[in-house]
């Protein structure tokens, strides 16, 4: 009697559409090499045939890696995307200031009754000499 191999998770099975390669593997691929060799063609007579061989690798081999890499079930230009929306077009997180009426507060009686001072929206350097020396004594 025969054993066939079942996989614990299904859901990582992908059917086979050309040799090892998935439908998608399979048409990256093919996108990826299309655009390398066109990329070769051009370049050749500016650049050379080793130079125009750079030209053809970093062409064809970032498109071919977005179709064959995959991690928890979420290919490179999801990741690139989800990476763009969060670094650059969305706002980072924002930080939630309050202003203190206690501390406000305090700072208003400790200068009325400790140093003196009545704001009366004056300011003079000789208060504010006083009011820093004190400031550092209370402290």
């Amino acid at each position: 009697m025969g054993q066939v191999r079942v996989p614990r998770d299904i859901k990582k099975v992908k059917p086979k559409f050309l040799g090892p390669l998935n439908q998608r593997q399979t048409y990256t691929m093919a996108l990826g090499i299309g655009f390398g060799v066109l990329g070769y063609y051009m370049s050749k007579p500016y650049i050379g045939a080793s130079n125009a061989m750079f030209v053809l690798m970093g062409i064809m081999l970032p498109i071919a890696f977005c179709g064959l890499f995959e991690k928890d079930n979420r290919y490179v230009e999801d990741m690139v995307r989800d990476f763009i929306n969060v670094k650059f077009i969305r706002p980072g997180v924002r930080v939630f200031k309050t202003q203190n009426m206690y501390r406000y507060m305090k700072d208003k009686i400790y200068d009325k009754e400790v140093l003196g001072i009545v704001d009366d929206g004056k300011s003079s350097s000789e208060s504010g000499n006083k009011k820093g020396f004190l400031k550092k004594l209370w402290k």
